[in-house]
């Protein structure tokens, strides 16, 4: 499903911009500079920015002595071709390439209708999942030979009251409350977690194995999964449906370039067995 409703007229707008980002940017072999109004509005702002006041005139002339000097700097290093296969350049320039078509994705404001259509066709991803409140006596392998066998002895006496004495430390809690399996996963194991659910009883059952070792269970409340209405997770939808569109803008924009390019990939020679000979058996 594309979001992007006009890629056509996205990729017309980022040609546009692109020309005037090329066209703002000064000629290397250009030995004027030119420090604007509004390149001392950008410094000053970046300044408050970080320091939270205004820059000083002092501080102001330091910060387009500094812009200067690095202007300079700049130009000298592309007439001498220092950008050239530099794995950051490279990097920093796609990655600025990138953000530019995704601002440009999201000029258009996203319409209630259109985060409406985004959360029904991905309503699976809201799911509130199923929470746990239980208990558990741990048995450990540890401190007992037959750790497995202790519990299943120990189940039929364990009650309210003597429940916190019987058992073997724990290292983490006993009791947890309104967790999911996700959580219980990173406590207890995999193997915990999925079995947890299945327990059925409103006392004490078990054993149930952990990574750990064995456990008596007591859950004290399930709360079942269920579907969200939009109105409650509505600010995730748009952020969700906000990513979906530079993702899409990405890949629209990727698979255009990608049709005016020719790639040629030259292959490595196979290594050779020590003996000089590629493959000899």
């Amino acid at each position: 499903m594309k979001y992007v409703k006009d890629p056509l007229a996205l990729f017309l707008l980022l040609g546009v911009a692109i020309f005037v980002v090329d066209a703002w940017i000064p000629d290397p072999d250009d030995t004027t500079i030119q420090v604007g109004v509004l390149d001392i509005a950008r410094l000053s702002d970046q300044w408050q920015a970080q320091m939270g006041r205004s820059p000083t005139e002092t501080e102001l002339a330091g910060l387009v002595d500094a812009h200067v000097r690095e202007e300079m700097l700049v130009r000298e290093a592309l007439k001498m071709g220092l950008d050239a296969n530099d794995v950051i350049v490279r990097r920093r320039l796609a990655q600025k390439l990138t953000f530019l078509t995704e601002d440009l994705a999201l000029l258009e404001p996203a319409t209630e209708a259109d985060l409406v259509e985004f959360f029904e066709s991905n309503v699976e991803r809201y799911q509130v999942p199923a929470r746990f409140t239980f208990s558990h006596i741990y048995f450990s392998p540890d401190r007992r030979e037959a750790a497995r066998a202790d519990a299943e002895a120990a189940l039929p006496a364990v009650n309210e009251d003597n429940w916190r004495t019987i058992g073997d430390p724990f290292m983490l809690r006993r009791t947890y409350a309104h967790v999911t399996v996700a959580d219980i996963r990173k406590d207890f194991g995999t193997a915990f977690s999925q079995a947890l659910p299945e327990l059925e009883g409103d006392g004490w059952v078990g054993p149930v194995e952990s990574g750990y070792g064995f456990h008596l269970v007591r859950i004290d409340r399930r709360t079942a999964s269920r579907l969200p209405d939009f109105g409650e997770v509505r600010d995730r939808v748009a952020t969700d449906y906000d990513t979906q569109r530079r993702t899409d803008a990405n890949d629209s924009y990727y698979e255009t370039l990608a049709g005016q390019y020719r790639v040629e990939i030259e292959m490595p020679a196979p290594p050779t067995n020590g003996t000089g000979l590629a493959g000899a058996e």
